[in-house]
């Protein structure tokens, strides 16, 4: 990525553009969490202090009621219950506490006695079952009740009891109060106003048993419910256990703000309900204004790209490109093309550095022109030396790649010259080809590419077995090549290429070989048969003056006939063996059924001991090829499984006919096995090879001097096919030998309308 930067100006600019954009948006980001967090608690810290108010002011009329109610259960009137003396300490009290609605005292049996203001109709009224009498008797404290609607003055109070006592400590009686919630309700809309003047806050007053006692939202909270009331039930469940705090609900319509603290001595609490939208306005107008000065920063930023990769990035890619399209034998110019008609007019650097690459272009192509000519006489000159070469000469790129490869080495891989260049030595078809002019394909690998890789001497010398001339024909020719490697370095020893030279050098070795083998052919191949001839004919000789037998001169004169005829095999097989060496056997093919050819091959073969079995497809297409030297092979194979098969050998033919594409091999190709000793694995290509034979534990023919399986190879090789020998994989011992004929020699029967 880095260097991907460093290559374009438009990405070292983007990548400046970005580190300017990205830390303001991320300052403006941890700006504006930063605020909202000091803003949210802000506004919780607000409405908890604003719920605090509102509980000691109503904790402050709670003390103040209990206070009161205490003070007349105390008093002696109420402790002697003297009625005229209550009646004139409530009005007293009435005057001084205008939200106290009523006054009355009950005898220990709950029943009224007395109330302020008076109501003749309820006196005598029990209370016993309430809860506010039975918690007086219960308690030396006063006791506070939840809120109820009172049955004497039919207004929503909350009721304050305490319990009266005489001078011996018995309780005679219950004083009551009842606190009017419209006068709570009243002074909490005060606190709102004074504190909160949003009509959509809720300030609430929750009693002991969760029931609401006073909201700024209607006196009769259940009525009038908020539109989150589970948010409600949850604040005041909190409060009530001792919590203060804030939490915020949310619905479908809007969002909640709840602000909760409790009223610890009377176990009441106070929630603050408050739309978050109203809460969080002062957040909200901050996050608006910083997104839009946000957004106008990124819109000024992106401007003035804009304008930087109009004017100052576009035009030097372009001037990038027509700078990299610059070609010295192009027939036209570059930098006046269409590409940089946009700046070519321009007054500023941009327009100066068109015209200065314009000036060098006209440079280059002057100079170029100049040299063009001069470099065409010397490589001409140079590729002319080239092809005076006997040698094969490939030269090749540090990188592997070919630049170079004269006429010779195109010739003997079978690759014009044209697709060599610019190929690769590593590429699949030119390794195909050199493999295959091994003996064993693996045998490339082994020897030339140590040497290529540098892991060998510069100079190898190697065997091959063919190559390819016209028409892409593999040629079969055993040869000698030396290659020779080289590197090509400049001055400072920087490598700049590498070559190779393959020289053929078969006939200096040829020289010696054949010196080597027709000795041994002399002294031993044509010196046996000569013996003969003149044993015989030496005694013929000696009895031509006396009477001659006439059997013993037959037998004679058949002798000197057999080693005769095979003094002109011996003499054949060598012709035929320098032709298929030489590439200079001619072929004269014709269409034939295999079946003729094995059966004429079979009556060549002088030997009834043996046992032959053929099994051919009934399928089986016309051989197009040179009848006479297959029937040659066929001859060779049949004599040499008869040779070491030993004296019963049972010898078996069959044919396998692959025809569709998608076999491994198509093609037609015979086995012909014997149930001999078979051939040791690492001798089954040797066998192929001049003038050697496997040593047999059966007694060897006195003729033959190793040049049958290797005129087969021949043979089969020049029609484009295939001999190889193993030994037999059915369980059964024994060699087994195999021809393959290539598609292109396979005639279908019915287009045939004569053949041999």
């Amino acid at each position: 990525m880095h260097y991907l930067i460093r290559q374009k100006i438009s990405l070292q600019l983007l990548s400046l553009y970005l580190l300017f954009v990205i830390p303001v948006l991320l300052g403006g980001a941890g700006l504006y969490v930063f605020q909202q967090n000091v803003l949210t608690q802000n506004a919780f810290q607000s409405d908890l202090g604003l719920a605090q108010a509102v509980a000691l002011e109503v904790g402050a009329n709670l003390r103040a009621a209990t206070e009161i109610d205490s003070e007349l259960s105390t008093a002696q009137a109420a402790r002697d219950l003297d009625l005229k003396q209550l009646a004139s300490l409530f009005a007293n009290a009435s005057q001084a506490h205008s939200d106290i609605s009523l006054y009355f005292v009950c005898d220990p049996s709950g029943n009224m006695i007395i109330n302020y203001p008076f109501s003749p109709s309820t006196i005598g009224k029990n209370f016993r079952s309430s809860d506010y009498f039975q918690g007086a008797l219960k308690r030396a404290s006063p006791f506070i009740s939840s809120g109820s609607i009172s049955a004497i003055t039919d207004t929503y109070v909350v009721s304050v009891a305490a319990r009266i006592t005489n001078d011996k400590g018995r309780i005679v009686g219950v004083m009551v109060i009842n606190l009017s919630l419209d006068k709570l309700t009243s002074r909490l809309n005060t606190v709102h106003q004074r504190l909160s003047p949003s009509s959509e806050v809720g300030l609430w007053v929750i009693d002991n048993v969760g029931q609401t006692i006073a909201t700024t939202k209607g006196i009769f909270a259940f009525l009038d419910l908020p539109e989150d009331y589970a948010g409600l039930i949850l604040a005041a469940h909190d409060a009530l256990q001792g919590k203060a705090g804030n939490f915020i609900t949310h619905n479908q319509s809007r969002d909640w703000l709840y602000s909760y603290v409790p009223i610890p001595e009377e176990g009441w609490a106070i929630v603050v309900q408050r739309p978050t939208d109203i809460t969080f306005a002062a957040i909200t107008n901050f996050q608006h204004g910083l997104i839009a000065a946000l957004g106008l920063l990124i819109l000024g930023a992106s401007f003035f790209w804009f304008m930087m990769h109009h004017r100052v990035i576009s035009p030097l890619t372009r001037l990038a490109k027509a700078v990299s399209q610059i070609q010295p034998d192009q027939p036209i110019q570059v930098m006046y093309t269409d590409l940089l008609d946009k700046d070519r007019g321009r007054r500023d650097e941009i327009g100066n550095l068109v015209a200065a690459f314009t000036a060098m272009e006209r440079e280059i192509r002057s100079h170029f022109q100049k040299s063009d000519e001069t470099i065409r006489t010397q490589f001409y000159t140079l590729d002319a030396f080239m092809r005076s070469m006997d040698e094969g000469v490939l030269l090749e790129s540090p990188d592997g790649q070919i630049v170079y490869a004269n006429h010779i080495f195109s010739r003997e891989v079978g690759i014009p010259q044209q697709e060599l260049i610019n190929s690769r030595i590593q590429d699949r078809n030119l390794q195909e080809r050199l493999s295959t002019m091994f003996d064993r394909p693996e045998s490339y690998h082994e020897v030339v590419e140590p040497v290529a890789q540098g892991r060998g001497p510069h100079i190898v010398e190697f065997p091959i077995r063919g190559s390819y001339k016209t028409h892409n024909q593999f040629v079969p020719a055993l040869r000698d090549i030396r290659m020779r490697l080289f590197h090509v370095r400049d001055a400072k020893g920087a490598l700049l290429g590498r070559g190779r030279i393959f020289q053929d050098i078969t006939k200096q070795n040829e020289g010696e070989r054949i010196k080597r083998n027709l000795l041994a052919i002399v002294s031993h191949e044509l010196r046996t048969p000569l013996t003969a001839i003149k044993g015989f004919a030496t005694s013929l000789l000696e009895e031509a003056d006396e009477e001659v037998d006439t059997n013993w001169q037959k037998y004679s004169l058949s002798q000197i006939v057999a080693e005769s005829n095979r003094m002109a095999d011996l003499v054949t097989n060598l012709l035929e063996m320098a032709q298929v060496e030489a590439g200079t056997l001619k072929l004269y093919p014709g269409a034939y059924h295999l079946s003729s050819l094995l059966e004429e091959a079979l009556a060549g073969v002088s030997n009834e001991r043996y046992h032959v079995t053929i099994s051919l497809p009934e399928d089986m297409p016309l051989l197009y090829v040179d009848g006479r030297r297959i029937q040659i092979v066929l001859r060779n194979l049949l004599e040499n499984a008869q040779r070491y098969g030993g004296p019963d050998v049972l010898i078996e033919i069959s044919a396998t006919y692959e025809h569709e594409q998608t076999k491994k091999r198509t093609g037609l190709t015979l086995h012909i096995s014997d149930n001999g000793q078979g051939i040791p694995p690492h001798l089954a290509e040797r066998v192929f090879d001049r003038f050697y034979q496997v040593e047999s534990d059966h007694e060897r023919s006195s003729s033959g001097v190793g040049l049958g399986l290797a005129i087969c190879r021949g043979f089969v090789e020049a029609h484009g096919g295939r001999i190889w020998a193993e030994n037999r994989t059915d369980g059964k011992s024994g060699a087994i030998f195999h021809l393959w004929f290539p598609p292109m020699l396979l005639r279908a029967q019915e287009r045939q309308q004569e053949y041999l």
